[in-house]
């Protein structure tokens, strides 16, 4: 929706009839007028937590000069008081190219500065605002926040283990917590991999150790090994992994010594996924 916020704009639809009949007869004397302002645009840059604003704004608008542009934005509600975002157009802040007529900017989505977003999957609302002279041009408009990517809370793992120093296996219980703005049942998966930092090393051959939310209900290895997760479908995935003691000589069933970065992941069924958690570990 444009609006002109100029007092002597809204008269104009009182000459409505009397302006159709001057065109019937102007003929191709009076050209169309140009919109000074289109294009709105909005992302929700959910990898860098940050806002993306931008519009195509005329020089010129009715003789009158541009000076500037600015967002009005109310967030997840139109009852909000607004936040005020002056945009540029000199290539800095977000905005990709200087002197272009296409006015951005990009701000930290923090409740500190702004109407933040947090985990709203619905409406958002901005006004843009091109302000020419005493003129005021006004697109109101309203964006959907899609699929939010997942992200994991935290992660409960040893910080050190110490292999037994006879022919046994131990397992230790690693666990995620995952949350999804969408709903905990449209995760696909929750895992993580394994680096071993000395040897400059991915281990599982770089595949993902999967972690699972199934409340320990179905056996994932013969005869009756489970995950050891306790409650199915509470948002945390877990897997109890194995580690050999050093009486084993078979190369198999070894569990090497160093340091390692898991690092830790998960996807939804939008095929997004989330941030990397790190957590460094000791194996002994």
């Amino acid at each position: 929706m444009i609006k002109r916020n100029k007092i002597n704009i809204y008269f104009i639809s009182n000459f409505i009839f009397f302006g159709l009949l001057f065109l019937s007869c102007s003929g191709s004397e009076d050209q169309e007028q140009v919109d000074p302002m289109i294009d709105p645009r909005f992302t929700f840059h959910q990898d860098l937590n940050k806002l993306y604003f931008a519009i195509k704004v005329e020089s010129k608008y009715e003789s009158k000069t541009l000076d500037s542009v600015v967002v009005y934005w109310y967030g997840t509600s139109k009852e909000n008081s607004p936040d005020i975002i002056n945009l540029n157009d000199s290539g800095t802040s977000g905005d990709i190219i200087s002197n272009d007529n296409i006015y951005g900017r990009k701000i930290s989505n923090n409740s500190n500065i702004l109407n933040p977003l947090n985990d709203h999957t619905g409406n958002v609302f901005v006004d843009y605002n091109a302000i020419f002279g005493d003129e005021i041009i006004t697109i109101e408009d309203t964006f959907m926040i899609g699929n939010i990517i997942p992200r994991i809370e935290s992660v409960s793992a040893p910080d050190t283990i110490t292999r037994s120093s006879d022919a046994t296996v131990s397992l230790y219980l690693i666990s995620a917590q995952v949350f999804d703005a969408d709903g905990i049942e449209t995760i696909k998966w929750a895992g993580f991999t394994s680096f071993h930092i000395e040897g400059d090393s991915l281990m599982n051959n770089g595949n993902y150790i999967y972690l699972y939310d199934d409340g320990s209900d179905e056996i994932l290895y013969e005869p009756n090994i489970t995950s050891g997760d306790s409650i199915r479908g509470d948002g945390t995935f877990s897997f109890r992994i194995p580690v050999y003691g050093t009486g084993f000589t078979d190369p198999s069933f070894q569990t090497r010594a160093g340091t390692f970065n898991w690092r830790f992941l998960t996807q939804d069924l939008a095929n997004e996924y989330s941030q990397i958690y790190e957590h460094e570990i000791v194996i002994q």
